[in-house]
């Protein structure tokens, strides 16, 4: 008998549908404040530590958002066309 995997055994991963959500929270906050940091993500959307970081590394990595700053100082920025 194989297991189902859930979302639940995976509580640091977002899967597409809730990136995608994710990033609408995020652009609209970044275009009201200018910059967002790792605890405004996770109260706007309501998710995890973990998640977050998730979040902005493919965020980044797809080039939407700039990252600024180190550790407690790291906020992002929606990145310039």
């Amino acid at each position: 008998m194989s297991a189902i995997k859930t979302e639940t055994e995976h509580p640091t991963t977002l899967t597409t549908e809730q990136y995608m959500r994710c990033w609408s929270l995020a652009e609209a906050f970044l275009k009201k404040h200018g910059s967002i940091r790792n605890k405004q993500m996770r109260e706007i959307a309501s998710i995890g530590y973990d998640q977050a970081i998730g979040f902005f590394k493919r965020a980044t990595g797809e080039k939407r958002l700039t990252r600024k700053g180190t550790a407690s100082g790291t906020h992002y920025l929606l990145k310039k066309k």
